[in-house]
């Protein structure tokens, strides 16, 4: 059943959809559907020779609507084929490369159904559409019409396999724009003097690399040569001449390249014996990369991957470095949120701290999936800028392992390195990205090393990032040691959750634990030396309602000076707040203890509160000021920083608020400060 087209004036997926729908109704398709697949070719294929000059239809009005949305104007929406039409039909193959004869063919129809575009979009290169637009000239009938516009896509690197498989002598029913054992096995090695199509895909693949700013002419000259040696020295494989082999040019078109090349670094999941790391060395390798924390699969083959002290000495003992990892999710999307990255940062320095890493350590955080290029800025920036808050001034650098493309962003906001994913080379964050200038590895295959039955990556290393053979010695110390220097009368027991305040108006639980999971929706604020982070603590307490400096600077203050924040040298706070149907409000406040000054804590210590505040039920200042004096000064300011009295203020008329707000922060100010 045809579905309605949108009424809006406006182009796009929606209405491209109808027209596809239309079409087919048209061509008596009995199922509908809003794909341009093989069905829908088939049937145009019958009857596209009857669409022509002079003739009239209503595939022909749905055809001038498809004009219309893609900005070629065909001046006007009838069933007739007219000069204007034919007119359009040229316009469109001039901008896709072909030769403007003005006959509409089903490979045209495709892509004039379709949102692709053809002329250069402001984010597009003219070099590249350039390189588009002859791809389509030479190859269209087998691959369909490409897009031109100028923007470097998966359609244009299959294309350039493609162009590549049929120069190597691959029919056009076999080749299909993979990069498999049959292209591989019929690149060739191409060197200084050689002319004709091979030299022009090269030329393609430097230009795209960003090597080469000469002519897409086919011949091998110097300056070719020369941007062959440059890309070479840059993903360091060796030996840097000016020869093109399967190396180059795999390297070139794929982000995974010559999956055979050796290389001096790997990483693994698995922990390693001194009898596995013994034959890494002797096999060449000098840098392995670990994981700080977590498992590593599911039920009963769920392991740990996690790097241990006995690890750390049997692989420094062997003359090997190591360069540590952070996952402990980040397989989806929605992982990738601000808070996630303050709280990932954190877990890792104290992890790394715990083992031994030295200041100037990278770390580097995994983003193991592929995130569209339009949904980074809201995922994986974010996320990374939390990391690099949490990271900053303990001492570590951040690094990102993702796609290439997650990588070229994380350099903009000042991420340290780059360990980038090649090996997923159909990923769309690999396909028509470079390598980010910052990359210290690339990992590119996957296999079961030989004799050790130890799965690994390989990894080739750029030499940014040596990895580390010398660790420092740690003092550690225990969640129940640290418990006494945060809380030093505490009374409860830890992994029991207990009550400190309970009446009808207010009531308080908390739990002590080396367990704790944040709830979700919370805001992550680093702790560091025993102070809060002021432009996050300010933004929680704003988002209670109506924000007022005093008080914020008032329980910021407050906040530092309480023993749960001011012994801690490394930790997080975490911070939720929800309102009730039946007008109460809870608050869930969270201390978390990474390291205090005497030393990293063997696991990381969590002090959690939940107050519950019945609005309707509240009683008067002088009676919560009484009650903030009998639960003591824990409680007390957890109570002030839930931002009560700003509650109260926003559940006030408008035209009582502004003569109400003195008062009430002159009364919530003076209770907060009188508490020791």
């Amino acid at each position: 059943m045809l579905k309605k087209a949108p009424e809006n004036g406006q182009t796009g997926w929606a209405i491209i959809y109808s027209l596809r729908e239309a079409l087919q109704y048209e061509l008596k398709l009995t199922e509908l559907g809003e794909g341009f697949g093989d069905q829908t070719k088939a049937a145009l294929a019958k009857v596209i020779n009857t669409i022509k000059k002079n003739s009239s239809s209503k595939i022909v009005k749905l055809i001038k609507g498809a004009f219309w949305c893609k900005g070629i104007s065909p001046n006007s929406f009838t069933e007739s084929y007219d000069e204007d039409l034919a007119a359009a039909i040229k316009s469109l193959q001039s901008n896709a490369g072909l030769d403007a004869d003005g006959n509409l063919t089903v490979n045209l129809m495709a892509a004039l159904f379709d949102m692709s575009a053809f002329t250069l979009l402001e984010n597009g290169d003219k070099r590249i559409r350039e390189m588009q637009q002859t791809l389509n000239k030479k190859y269209s009938n087998d691959l369909g019409i490409l897009p031109c516009d100028g923007v470097y896509q998966r359609g244009t690197n299959t294309a350039l396999i493609y162009a590549l498989q049929r120069v190597e002598g691959i029919d056009a029913t076999t080749a299909n724009g993979n990069y498999g054992a049959e292209t591989i096995a019929r690149t060739p090695t191409v060197s200084e003097g050689t002319t004709g199509e091979i030299v022009q895909i090269i030329q393609y693949g430097l230009y795209v690399n960003g090597f080469y700013t000469g002519a897409f002419d086919g011949s091998f000259t110097e300056t070719v040569g020369n941007a062959i040696v440059a890309f070479r020295k840059f993903m360091h494989l060796e030996p840097y001449t000016t020869t093109a082999d399967l190396t180059v040019i795999k390297g070139l078109l794929t982000s995974n390249g010559n999956t055979d090349r050796d290389s001096t670094a790997f990483d693994t999941a698995t922990q390693l014996t001194s009898a596995a790391i013994a034959k890494f060395k002797n096999a060449g390798f000098e840098i392995v990369g670990r994981y700080l924390t977590g498992t590593v699969g599911t039920g009963s083959n769920e392991r740990p991957k996690n790097l241990t002290a006995d690890e750390i000495t049997a692989i420094t003992s062997a003359g090997l470095s190591i360069f540590p990892i952070y996952e402990d999710g980040g397989y989806e999307e929605k992982y990738f949120t601000n808070s996630q990255g303050t709280t990932d940062g954190g877990m890792a320095t104290a992890a790394a701290r715990k083992l031994g890493f030295p200041e100037g350590t990278t770390i580097y955080f995994a983003v193991d999936v592929d995130i569209q290029d339009g949904d980074i800025d809201g995922t994986v920036t974010p996320y990374l800028k939390g990391v690099l808050a949490a990271v900053a001034d303990s001492g570590y650098e951040v690094g990102v392992y993702g796609t290439r493309n997650v990588c070229l962003y994380a350099e903009k906001i000042g991420v340290k390195y780059s360990f980038v994913a090649n090996m997923s080379y159909g990923w769309s964050g690999n396909l028509g990205f470079k390598m980010p200038s910052n990359w210290s590895f690339d990992q590119f295959t996957e296999y079961t090393a030989g004799s050790t039955g130890i799965d690994i990556d390989q990894d080739a290393a750029s030499g940014k990032d040596k990895g580390v053979s010398k660790f420092g010695k740690v003092t550690g110390m225990s969640a129940k040691a640290a418990l006494k220097s945060l809380w030093p009368d505490c009374e409860y027991d830890q992994e029991v959750e207990f009550t400190m305040f309970d009446t009808k108006w207010m009531k308080i639980t908390g739990k002590i634990t080396t367990s704790f999971k944040k709830a979700d929706g919370s805001t992550v604020i680093t702790i560091k030396n025993g102070k809060v982070d002021e432009v996050s603590m300010n933004g929680f307490l704003n988002s209670l309602g109506a924000s007022n400096n005093i008080v914020n600077d008032l329980i910021i203050d407050k906040f530092n000076t309480l023993s749960f924040t001011s012994e801690i040298k490394n930790g997080q706070l975490s911070v939720k707040s929800t309102t009730g149907s039946d007008g109460s409000y809870t608050f869930e406040l969270a201390w978390t203890a990474f390291e205090t000054d005497e030393g990293v804590l063997d696991e990381a210590l969590t002090i959690a509160l939940e107050i519950k505040i019945n609005l309707p039920d509240f009683p008067s200042w002088g009676t919560f000021a009484e009650a903030l004096g009998k639960i003591g000064q824990i409680a007390a300011i957890a109570v002030a920083v839930t931002g009560t009295a700003i509650l109260i203020v926003g559940m006030l008329p408008a035209d009582v608020v502004g003569a109400v707000v003195t008062a009430t922060v002159t009364l919530f100010t003076t209770i907060v400060a009188d508490l020791a």
